[in-house]
Order: structure tokens, then C-alpha cells, then sequence
């Protein structure tokens, strides 16, 4: 078996294309290109080299080698499918350069899209005394992952929920309605959610609209108001879409007292 890096028997590789196009966002680029192994052993297949050469284009930091990780056997042609990352801050953009293979110089084109991507901490957030119009605040971590800037969301409400609406408001109309089959028994369920449901929670986040750059980090001030019509005595919960993120909340119905320090 002869194994194929980007210092040693590179020559002994062939790969159809004249250029190998990798695309996707910058840690998943990904392209298939056309093997084949015109010796009488077996190719071990590890990394190609990639040229410094003065017609590359784009400043991405292109790689020294270009990994594979496969075999061939003699004479033995199939389909591989290549797998490249760059920097998750990579700029979106086309960066060129050279690939050395078979004796020859193949094109290697890098096609980085654009990716928006966050990092959000915590998302399961939790608070202790339900009155009716109370603020709960507290603070999240962000960070642009992404290689786009990023635009903190301007979040105004949401839906606020008792943890037991549905459970109550169906064992209510069963109970009730039940008898009378099963429309009468929806039809009591529903009117049983609505008269149950709170109204909107707001949300606010003291930076929204601020722009983070690739790479760059903020604490987020997170606060959260209760509507006017919840009940002092019930759990409450709910979900807030913060892009493709889901914070959620769960504030009980009672405070517990810390023990005092001695």
C-alpha cells in the first residue's frame, strides 16, 4: 500500500476535474470530485498539498493540504465527497488557489456562503413569585459565531401559559361534557382555554438592535412582565424565538425563603 499525503506520491493520484469546487458555510464546505488509481497498489489516500501561489484569490486562510482520507484500489475509479473547514468567521466570498495532483496543478475554488449563527446562554431560565404585572429580569451571553454581522432581535411579546391550562381544561369538559359527546366536549374546552389563558408576557432586551460583528461577544439584559390577568397561586411558562434560538421561562407560584447565614 503506498499512502498518498500532501508531501509524498501526490503524483500518483488522478482526479478528472481541472478544478474541485468545496461550498458551503465556512466549517462545512463540502464538493465531490472523480478518483482514480492507474498503479498496480493500493492508494492510501490522506491529504493533498495546496499551493502558495501568486493567483490566489481571496483572503480566507486557504489550507496547507486538502484532507481525503480514503483508498483506492488498483485500478479502481469511484465518486469522493470532500470535506473542508475554514474559520467559522470566514468572510462570505469565492477564495482560489492550487491544488498539486497527479503531476498536475488543479484549481481549487473555496465557495464560502453566508451563515448567520449564534451562541446563546442559558435559554432555560427560571423565576420564583408570580404577581400579576411583575418584571423578572436577568442576563444572557451572546456571541456571533456566524461570518455575517448580527442584529440583536427587538422582542415585544409573547405567550404566557399555566403549566396545567390544558390538563385542567380538559379533565373540566370531559367531566361536564362528556355525556353529551364529543363536539359538546371540545366545544367546552375551548371555551375552558380561553377563559383560563393569560394575556401577553412582554419581552424586553435592553440592546436590541445593537450589531454584532463575527466573532464578537455581549451580555444581554433580559426582561420579562407578566400580564395583569395571571393568578398568584399557578406556575406560568412559555417560549421566547430569539432567530433560530428558543429561550424558555417557567416562574413559581411561591418564593422560598434562603436560610439566614450564621
Amino acid at each position: 500500500m503506498i499512502t498518498v499525503t500532501a508531501n509524498a506520491f501526490h503524483e500518483k493520484l488522478h482526479i478528472e476535474e481541472d478544478e474541485i469546487v468545496l461550498n458551503g458555510p465556512p466549517a462545512f464546505l463540502s464538493g465531490y470530485v472523480f478518483l482514480s488509481n492507474n498503479e498496480n497498489e493500493t492508494l492510501f489516500i490522506r491529504d493533498l498539498p495546496v499551493l502558495k501561489t501568486a493567483a490566489a484569490k481571496g483572503a480566507a486562510p486557504m489550507p496547507e493540504a486538502i484532507r481525503f482520507i480514503t483508498s483506492l484500489l488498483p485500478g479502481e475509479q469511484k465518486k469522493h465527497r470532500l470535506r473542508h473547514q475554514l474559520p467559522r468567521t470566514t468572510p462570505p466570498g469565492v477564495y482560489e488557489s492550487v491544488v498539486n495532483v497527479g503531476g498536475k496543478e488543479k484549481k481549487l475554488r473555496l465557495i464560502v456562503q453566508q451563515n448567520i449563527e449564534i451562541e446563546l446562554n442559558p435559554t432555560d431560565l427560571f423565576f420564583q413569585g408570580v404577581k400579576p404585572g411583575q418584571k423578572y429580569s436577568t442576563l444572557l451571553s451572546c456571541s456571533n459565531i456566524g461570518n455575517v454581522a448580527f442584529a440583536i432581535p427587538d422582542i415585544k411579546h409573547v405567550t404566557t401559559l399555566d403549566a396545567d391550562y390544558l390538563c385542567r381544561a380538559a379533565s373540566i369538559a370531559m367531566r361536564d361534557k362528556g355525556s353529551e359527546g364529543f363536539n359538546a366536549m371540545m366545544d367546552e374546552l375551548t371555551k375552558n382555554v380561553y377563559k383560563d389563558m393569560a394575556g401577553w408576557a412582554v419581552v424586553d432586551i435592553e440592546e436590541s438592535g445593537k450589531v454584532l460583528q463575527p466573532g464578537e461577544s455581549i451580555q444581554l439584559h433580559f426582561n420579562i412582565t407578566l400580564p395583569d390577568n395571571v393568578d398568584p397561586k399557578r406556575d406560568y411558562q412559555g417560549n421566547v424565538r430569539f432567530w433560530n434560538k428558543t429561550i424558555s421561562y417557567s416562574i413559581k407560584s411561591h418564593t422560598v425563603e434562603q436560610p439566614k447565614s450564621k
